[in-house]
């Protein structure tokens, strides 16, 4: 960024308050037309300081977030990233230029915090990799200190609603590690971390911003905690583990954030707890597990609460969700145009997207608000970045942040 805009830069105040940015910039611009010796003394001063550019990681400011609706790909064969923009009208992704972005080996899970200030990634070599996204073309760079050991074959990450934490299940090491953000996306170890799970944790959520959830893929159950909205700790919920039919693969909470399901394998099927707001603890909805025709992962429920969508490996494979009980019924299947290994859902516009790892790219489906139902969107599917198909990449799992 040159001086200018760093000068500019100084004015912002927290990313979260958009306001406050334009408040702070206004006098700067006001003193440049006033008093030609303020402006130059402010920017030798942002020069001095380093602030803006690549998100202010030696002067310790947050970088302002981005307006895009993000999407993001992590790719496990060739240790890349791709990051796309999303139309939020149309639901279209267009990939940003540079695409793909060098990550590191053996990408495992991504997340994008609720500012969209910074992306992570998990990696089953023990560490959590951050990044900077660049405001104005989405671009990443590393964090300053990036990668964050975890010790551990990290599988999954979850980061809370607020933003202050990072969270990484920890697969064969049977347990959960907590790191809180800094401002200037560095991650710090909580104290405790990690904490202890049940038999292969492979997937996270985060309800009501204090309560987590751990899939136990060979323990056949679902670990519960409080979290500490301040220090990050987790502490068990009492009756913590709470049991599952099959073994768990993947975690969703409802819009209510009153129940949470766990798609799961051997059997294919997927249980259902609702969730206790005073304690966290889960209690099974009646009639869980719900049977499922497919091996099924990677679960979304849209906006409005009507339906659970899954992947199989090939379709999206979709369940009515009872208003009154919370209950799961299989309705059938939506086809894409190649394979679905993962979704992520745009809520606030309703579309889902499909990740396929054969061809490189992404099915976009509009959900109806009323029902619910599912229709591919046109131009659908939608490479990763150019000439994507051709290559070996092994995408393997998506995010997108609204």
């Amino acid at each position: 960024m040159d001086a200018m805009h760093r000068a500019k830069a100084m004015g912002l105040d927290e990313t979260h308050d958009p306001p406050g940015a334009d408040d702070g910039r206004k006098p700067i611009a006001h003193r440049a037309r006033s008093n030609v010796r303020g402006l130059f003394c402010a920017i030798l001063c942002a020069v001095a300081c380093g602030c803006g550019g690549g998100g202010g990681s030696s002067s310790g400011n947050p970088p302002p977030p981005t307006s895009a609706t993000l999407l993001a790909v992590t790719n496990a064969t060739t240790g890349t990233i791709d990051v796309l923009t999303i139309e939020t009208k149309t639901g279209t992704p267009t990939p940003i230029a540079g695409n793909p972005l060098p990550d590191g080996p053996t990408p495992s899970a991504v997340a994008i915090d609720p500012q969209k200030r910074f992306l992570y990634v998990t990696s089953t070599s023990g560490e959590v990799r951050g990044y900077l996204i660049d405001p104005s073309t989405s671009n990443l760079t590393a964090v300053t200190g990036s990668p964050f050991s975890t010790s551990a074959q990290s599988v999954a990450i979850a980061i809370d609603p607020r933003g202050q934490f990072v969270l990484t299940a920890n697969g064969s090491a049977n347990t959960v590690s907590v790191f809180k953000i800094g401002s200037t996306g560095a991650l710090t170890e909580v104290a405790g971390s990690p904490f202890a799970a049940g038999a292969d944790p492979s997937a996270l959520v985060v309800a009501a911003g204090k309560y987590v959830y751990a899939a136990n893929t060979a323990g056949h159950s679902v670990s519960a905690y409080s979290m500490d909205t301040t220090s990050g700790a987790l502490t068990p919920v009492a009756g913590s583990p709470f049991p599952t039919g099959g073994s768990p693969n993947g975690l969703v909470v409802d819009q209510a954030e009153a129940h949470v399901y766990a798609t799961e394998s051997q059997p294919n099927e997927l249980s259902g707890f609702s969730i206790d707001a005073s304690t966290g603890a889960l209690t099974a909805i009646p009639g869980s597990p719900f049977a499922a025709s497919y091996a099924i992962r990677s679960p979304v429920i849209d906006a409005e609460g009507k339906r659970l969508h899954v992947a199989n490996g090939t379709d999206v494979d979709c369940f009515l969700v009872d208003a009154s009980s919370a209950a799961l019924t299989e309705i059938g299947l939506s086809f894409t145009n190649g394979r679905a290994i993962a979704l992520a859902l745009d809520g606030p516009d309703n579309f889902l997207y499909v990740l396929d790892n054969v061809d490189n790219q992404i099915e976009v489906f509009s959900i109806d608000p009323t029902g619910g139902s599912l229709a591919l969107i046109a131009g659908s599917p939608f490479a990763l970045f150019p000439g994507a198909s051709n290559q070996n990449l092994g995408p393997n799992a998506i995010a997108v942040q609204h």
